[in-house]
């Protein structure tokens, strides 16, 4: 069974595909030298550099960094010493919010190119997330004149998480952004709107066992991958979904001429 939804020139596929190759995998953790914090760029160079067919095991750290995470009421020992680190050392950023880790340049990906990006699997970086609300956000901007922090805990492992006494719900992890590099002519656009790119679709459909695809703009592609959420319903009612940091299992292929 095959399930397409369009959303503008990005095509998200949910399917079962057999691929003979053996792939080789590699890690791109969560770290400094990784990270471009709020935008996309075709200039921003690639940390990695895969073959078509290839895995990649991408650590990515929760939007907004960790102002909000502490506002929220996390302690600093249940903090990720890599979060910390790319908080600390990532100090150019915007014009959005969300720190991306990439590029990742996929050999033969070239303009007119489609490139498929098939989720294996995904887990958590840290058994907790953030909602939040900020004053004139979110769909309903002047109802709440004031902002709120909210933290959630669960178990590691666990499938469901308690919003409040009598309230579980099921999680649901997925990235909230995969994008490419915009057309060279374009320059640095913010992370936060999708586009031609992709980029921030905040799509709840885009689970382990989705795959994207997406139009190359320039050589390589330049896939980048941030925002993780541990759920979310459709959109972003208040500005952010269970905000958190996760570690993503990606199949790349390049799909020529598509």
């Amino acid at each position: 069974m095959r399930r397409a939804v369009p959303i503008g020139l990005v095509l998200l596929v949910a399917t079962q595909t057999t691929w003979t190759q053996q792939p080789r995998t590699h890690d791109l953790a969560l770290t400094p030298e990784h990270v471009h914090w709020g935008y996309y760029d075709s200039r921003v160079p690639p940390v990695l550099r895969i073959t078509s067919g290839d895995r990649v095991r991408v650590e990515t750290m929760v939007a907004g960094g960790l102002q909000r995470v502490r506002l929220a009421g996390a302690s600093e020992s249940e903090i990720p010493e890599s979060l910390k680190t790319v908080e600390l050392r990532v100090t150019e950023r915007g014009p959005g919010a969300h720190p991306m880790t990439g590029p990742i340049f996929v050999e033969g990906a070239e303009a007119g190119d489609a490139l498929e990006v098939r989720i294996l699997a995904i887990e958590f970086l840290h058994p907790f997330g953030v909602v939040a609300f900020n004053p004139v956000g979110g769909v309903i901007p002047d109802d709440f004149p004031y902002a709120h922090f909210q933290l959630l805990r669960w178990q590691p492992g666990a499938d469901r998480v308690q919003f409040k006494p009598g309230v579980s719900l099921t999680l649901a992890p997925f990235f909230g952004s995969i994008g490419v590099a915009p057309p060279p002519l374009i320059g640095r656009i913010s992370s936060r709107p999708p586009g031609w790119h992709g980029g921030n679709l905040d799509n709840k459909d885009l689970v382990a066992g989705s795959t994207l695809y997406l139009p190359v703009h320039v050589q390589g592609a330049l896939l980048s991958i941030g925002d993780g959420h541990g759920m979310q319903g459709d959109g972003e009612v208040t500005g952010t979904a269970l905000e958190t940091s996760l570690r993503g299992t990606f199949e790349v292929r390049v799909r020529k001429g598509r």
